[in-house]
């Protein structure tokens, strides 16, 4: 009798359909009896498990083939994959307390979900060693601790490791008693990028420790996805009574790789997914070179067009050229996709085994190719019994082409990969379980959003309302959008020391300065090179009892000889002076910057702005330990006096202190309590008012940072 080995590629549930069509052609044919080894990957492994545990089935009568088959088409319909997203984020919650009670989590991992599935549904608890002897089944698996391939079998698992010194291949085997169908298979088709690696240990197996320890799985088209290096390597290592075959029949689901154009370079799932379909498309070029034209190796490949001249019962070529684009995923086939890859099988089966009589004989079947969904036909309509009336348009082959066409573009739609779209099901009861979620995120979230954007844009037309009054807010909103740049400052008037101005009959309303200190360092990183922006907005009260003291002077912050100074549009236009302070021998030139005003045709009772900017080195600023302290001396009685510090960046303030003492007598200092203080949540800005500020005191503002 004739001895043939089958393999049987990986592609997802794409390759268990189409392995399903040509099975049912080699039953047909009668040559399924004769397969004596079969080798599967990944898809391939779902059917091949699935057909030597019902190989009498199989083999039996038409009906007991469909009953076999319906099992595995029910599980090709159940979409495994969106029941495993769907319960694996589930199984999180429970895993820390399954833990504590020492129970094992494989299971709630994707691969070990993909395990219970294949339990439940197709194989039952079934061990390897209650596999038949006939056909020998290798479940081929990619072990990634020793970078080799790997076969679950009857006897346990065959390992391919190198030989020492990288000469050769050896086989090793492990008496894996414990080892199930359901694993293996979920070893073989643990696609990566979507499931991690199956792991297993010893105890799980049922190996000594020393023989196996904790190995991990994946899927066997990273090493091999059409399953042929297996019969290499049982020929060439285990003697021929493990290989006496006269020939090999491959059923061969892969295809070149896409090519994607204008397509950025996408996340690391997607990143992930390409470099696994340029991994293994790479190693099906490889084997496919390797085996190509070798004596008794027959393939049957699904990117076969089988033309009407050689089989009239194939599916349109049109139809045919879409099938090998299809989506390899395990998610629900629909019946038009199951019908056209089980068809297909068929055919291309039948056409690759009448090109060999010598191993598959020449009396084949040429009936119509198994249909998983025979539909019951429609009785006959006795008017068209007889054929169309004379005159009648017949529309048929018009209805005939635009079948073939739908079906071809609903063939192509099914390339794609879905899984937003069929994320949840109301035929699984766990998507119910995301609907109290999925309400607030679809529902709740979108409100509340719009609800947020409206509450913002009413806040934002308030400040801007606010800012159009007010030049402080203004300016405050601009510098918190970012710095403000360099500039060339006001010409300067230089002055002799005349000593302290004389300010009487003012009196300041509101003084407001606002420091912008985000560039400034510490010393020793050189904080003289640092410029710092300033910004000082007086309201000078010209009293009624002034009608003679026409000048108003205040001083600058800055004590820089770089600094540069300039004056907004405003009704007064200021002047700028400026005298030099005596310097002490070992000190840099520092210089007293004062703005002055003329009131002469300001009425006595009035009010007027002075606003000034100025931007400087940073020596106004005393840098301590983990400290700083910016003084400045009240010239004039002052009714409100705030100030606005943005701090410097990457650095935030714990607390701040304030102390006042007479000018020039810091031993009489007080402590100071300020009227309103206000705090950012990131500690970024330090802002206080004071009240009824008396001149003739300094003031000295000390902040620790954290």
């Amino acid at each position: 009798m004739t001895q043939i080995g089958l393999a049987l590629s990986g592609g997802g549930f794409r390759a268990t359909l189409y392995h399903l069509g040509l099975v049912r052609f080699l039953r047909d044919a009668k040559i399924l009896p004769n397969v004596t080894q079969v080798t599967s990957v990944s898809g391939g492994s779902i059917l091949a498990a699935h057909l030597v545990l019902n190989w009498d089935r199989y083999n039996g009568s038409a009906s007991e083939f469909d009953a076999a088959a319906s099992e595995l088409l029910a599980f090709v319909t159940l979409d495994v994959r969106n029941r495993i997203l769907r319960r694996f984020p589930l199984g999180l919650t429970v895993r820390w307390m399954r833990r504590l009670a020492g129970f094992s989590n494989r299971q709630l991992t994707r691969p070990g979900l993909l395990e219970y599935h294949y339990e439940k549904y197709l194989f039952g608890e079934t061990s390897l060693f209650e596999l038949p002897e006939k056909p020998r089944l290798h479940i081929l698996a990619t072990n990634l601790s020793e970078g080799c391939l790997c076969s679950f079998n009857r006897d346990g698992l065959l390992v391919m490791r190198r030989g020492a010194n990288g000469g050769g291949i050896r086989v090793d085997q492990s008496r894996a008693s414990l080892a199930t169908v359901p694993m293996a298979v979920a070893a073989s088709s643990a696609f990566p990028g979507f499931f991690p690696p199956l792991e297993l240990s010893e105890a799980e197996v049922g190996t000594p420790a020393s023989d196996f320890g904790r190995q991990s799985f994946t899927d066997g088209g990273v090493f091999d996805n059409l399953g042929i290096r297996m019969f290499h390597y049982l020929k060439e290592y285990l003697g021929a009574e493990h290989s006496e075959l006269d020939g090999v029949l491959i059923s061969d689901v892969g295809k070149p790789i896409a090519i994607q154009q204008d397509q950025g370079a996408g996340g690391m799932v997607r990143t992930s997914l390409r470099a696994s379909d340029i991994l293994m498309d790479r190693v099906w070029q490889l084997e496919t070179e390797t085996f190509r034209g070798t004596p008794g190796f027959v393939f049957a490949r699904v990117v076969e067009v089988v033309e009407p001249c050689e089989d009239p019962t194939a599916l349109h070529p049109e139809l045919q050229r879409r099938l090998p684009a299809m989506r390899t995923d395990l998610d629900r086939f629909s019946p038009l996709e199951i019908r056209s890859l089980v068809r297909h099988g068929y055919c291309v089966g039948r056409k690759v085994c009448r090109t060999r009589p010598d191993l598959f004989g020449t009396d084949l079947p040429v009936c119509a190719p198994w249909d998983p969904f025979p539909e019951k036909p429609s009785p006959a309509d006795p008017e068209k019994a007889s054929g169309p009336a004379a005159g009648e348009l017949v529309e048929r082959p018009h209805r005939v082409r635009a079948a073939v066409t739908n079906e071809a573009r609903a063939l192509q739609k099914s390339g794609r990969r879905r899984i937003w779209s069929t994320l949840l099901d109301y035929r699984d009861w766990t998507s119910y379980v995301y609907v109290p979620l999925l309400f607030p995120l679809l529902v709740v979230a979108p409100y509340m959003s719009v609800k947020m954007y409206r509450h913002a844009q009413r806040v934002d037309q308030i400040v801007e309302s606010l800012t159009q009054s007010s030049r402080d807010l203004e300016q405050m909103s601009r510098l918190i959008q970012g710095p403000e740049p360099r500039w060339k400052g006001q010409a300067v008037q230089a002055i002799a020391d005349t000593g302290i101005h004389d300010n009487t009959g003012f009196t300041i309303l509101q003084d407001l300065r606002i420091i912008d200190m985000r560039k400034w360092k510490p010393a020793s990183v050189g904080v003289a090179q640092a410029y710092l922006y300033g910004y000082r907005r007086v309201k000078v009260l010209r009293e009624k009892e002034n009608l003679a003291n026409n000048l108003f002077t205040i001083s600058v912050l800055a004590i820089s000889p770089n600094t540069q100074v300039r004056f907004p549009p405003q009704l007064l236009v200021p002047t700028l002076l400026s005298r030099a302070l005596p310097s002490l021998p070992d000190s840099a030139r520092q210089v007293k910057w004062l703005v002055q005003a003329d009131f002469r045709k300001v009425p006595p009772g009035e009010s007027v702005d002075l606003v000034y900017e100025h931007e400087s080195p940073g020596l106004f600023v005393r840098e301590g330990s983990g400290t700083a302290t910016l003084a400045f001396d009240v010239e004039v009685e002052t009714v409100e006096l705030t100030r606005w510090l943005l701090l410097p960046a990457a650095t935030q303030f714990r607390d701040y202190r304030m102390i006042r003492y007479e000018t020039g007598k810091p031993e009489s200092a007080e402590n100071v309590n300020v009227v309103t203080r206000y705090l950012s949540h990131d500690y970024s800005i330090l802002a206080f008012k004071m009240l009824a500020v008396k001149p003739g005191y300094t003031y000295e503002l000390t902040w620790f940072y954290r």
